[in-house]
């Protein structure tokens, strides 16, 4: 059985405590709000307001609001708790947030895996939790078990900062779709056409278009030294004149527009510098 001591009873905290619990895990909670620990605690977890005053476990796991909270949670521990100690956090930070830690980590003589997770609370200790993992190697190896607990669990690499890259660029993706899935939503709204059937067919149609858009990047970005050969499929004009008439249709249903007018606004931009006859994957050049 692995004991872990978790640093963080919240939202995500408390599903991560949850789901090493039913994993087996012997959890040892460290929170300010006693309250919020309680359910746990009368399942068997233990609780203190501090790591200086838990017990040892193998294993420090940080899920906290910020990286200066989770900083200052590390920093006002006795030194001699966490030397030699396995410390994962799974706060959301930057690749320099996650740096520092790293640093701090050293410091303190932890050994130190960054997590980053990609998914909703609710699905913590479910098929659909997906976390992403980088760092020491050794950690994710010996706690494994543990991680798997709280979901799916890959290990990008020992580039510390690599699950935060991928954290942010994954969810950069995913904030846009929420606003171009608005737009579209409310051009069916405006048609007078189930928005339920929409989603139905945007389930199955959308995993198949954007794999030719990740095959498109994977190969372009390959090698990336802003030059691109001629496009044998998606051209950017096309792909410009394309979403010129989308856009055109749903305005003329009295729908603004504004993030597939950015998107138009920076197709227009590429062909402005020449790639026009390059795959759409050249505009990347007019971010960089």
């Amino acid at each position: 059985m692995k004991s872990i001591t978790v640093i963080g009873c919240g939202t995500m905290g408390s599903r991560i405590i949850n789901a090493l619990m039913l994993g087996g895990c012997d959890v040892t909670i460290i929170d300010l709000n006693e309250a919020a620990a309680k359910p746990f605690v009368e399942r068997g977890a233990k609780y203190f307001k501090s790591v200086n005053e838990a017990g040892d476990t193998d294993c420090v796991l940080i899920n906290l609001p910020t990286h200066e909270i989770a900083k200052k949670a590390m920093l006002g521990t006795d030194s001699e708790k966490l030397k030699g100690k396995m410390l994962i956090n799974t706060t959301t930070s930057t690749p320099e947030e996650v740096r520092d830690m790293d640093e701090l980590a050293k410091q303190l003589g932890m050994l130190h895996l960054d997590a980053k997770i990609e998914n909703y609370p609710g699905d913590i200790g479910t098929k659909n939790a997906y976390l992403v993992y980088s760092g020491c190697e050794e950690v994710f190896r010996k706690m494994k078990p543990a991680l798997d607990a709280i979901g799916q669990a890959a290990y990008l690499g020992e580039k510390v900062e690599g699950a935060s890259i991928t954290d942010i660029a994954i969810l950069e993706v995913h904030f846009g779709a929420i606003a171009t899935l608005a737009e579209s939503a409310a051009y069916c709204i405006k048609n007078d056409y189930s928005v339920k059937t929409f989603m139905d067919q945007l389930r199955s149609i959308l995993p198949l278009m954007l794999e030719g858009n990740y095959r498109a990047f994977e190969d372009g970005l390959k090698n990336y030294d802003r030059q691109f050969e001629d496009a044998s499929e998606c051209a950017l004009t096309m792909e410009t004149i394309a979403l010129e008439t989308i856009l055109r249709s749903i305005k003329d249903r009295g729908v603004k527009t504004p993030c597939g007018d950015s998107i138009l606004d920076l197709f227009k931009k590429g062909i402005e510098s020449g790639n026009g006859k390059k795959n759409v994957v050249a505009v990347v050049n007019e971010l960089i």
